[in-house]
């Protein structure tokens, strides 16, 4: 790829991400998954002897069956692309419910997908894991993602277990958890064991129940605790790392977006 950047999300290092500008490339599988979403021009994909025009706003999901290459449609007109790489052993260990069947080889019989939900939910995924953001926003928006991209584009299909008297109880330690410990940097699966139950579960527990995902709510703690700590007179940058924001900007872009305010503002008119 030409002017292509490339990095791994801190705390997810099963995941290789790419942004950048092409007019050709080639990939022969070892094992792992491609996703994308391509902009700004078209380009011709050849995988095995099968031959197809990927538009903008298009999704592709490439697994490791076959080799793949693709072209610029004009030679001299690139095309924009954000992707992501996931390992076999990863893509089965992000995607899969202790619940659930584990999966085995998933495989994308169509890898060019008109889908504008499951193309809009992988930008919105992709920038998360280019910003600053928590662990759990993080492997929130990752395991929902490739979960709803295999439910309904691969082979492989999955039951949704029956909500229970259980998943009241589990719900509640994991809210306890969360709000006992808010400036922690919780994954998923740390959250879900705590629980007592699967992932995807446990993210369809708090949908129901506060409307919210899981890292949201971690997040409106950290923000009340930055607010005590700001009454008190803690510096702004003092007060993200104490509350477990990535950083200055990072508490201040959340803290605006809940409450209308900057931090300053906020500690201005408090005082």
């Amino acid at each position: 790829m030409e002017q292509v950047r490339m990095w791994r999300a801190p705390g997810e290092g099963r995941v290789l991400l790419m942004a950048g500008r092409t007019t050709r490339y080639a990939v022969d599988p070892r094992g792992e998954y491609v996703f994308g979403v391509v902009g700004g021009e078209p380009m011709r994909s050849w995988r095995g002897r099968e031959k197809r025009v990927v538009r903008p706003g298009q999704l592709v999901a490439w697994d490791p069956s076959y080799a793949h290459s693709g072209r610029s449609v004009d030679e001299c007109r690139p095309w924009d692309a954000r992707l992501m790489v996931i390992e076999v052993a990863d893509l089965a260990a992000l995607a899969e419910d202790a619940e659930a069947d584990p999966l085995a080889d998933v495989l994308f019989p169509e890898p060019v997908l008109s889908d504008p939900e499951l193309a809009a939910g992988f930008l919105r995924l992709h920038a998360t894991l280019e910003a600053p953001s928590s662990r759990l926003e993080q492997d929130e928006r990752l395991v929902e993602w490739l979960r709803l991209l295999i439910d309904r584009t691969s082979s492989i299909r999955s039951a949704r277990p029956p909500i229970t008297a259980h998943d009241g109880r589990a719900l509640q330690r994991a809210f306890e958890y969360l709000a006992d410990q808010p400036e922690r940097n919780v994954g998923l699966d740390e959250l879900a064991g705590v629980a007592g139950t699967g992932k995807f579960r446990l993210i369809r527990l708090f949908r129901q129940r506060t409307g919210l995902p899981p890292h949201a709510l971690q997040l409106a703690h950290r923000i009340r605790a930055a607010r005590r700590l700001l009454e008190a007179g803690m510096s702004i940058a003092e007060a993200a790392e104490a509350t477990g924001f990535a950083d200055q900007s990072h508490l201040h872009r959340h803290f605006q977006r809940s409450l209308g305010m900057t931090p300053a503002e906020y500690q201005h008119r408090f005082g």
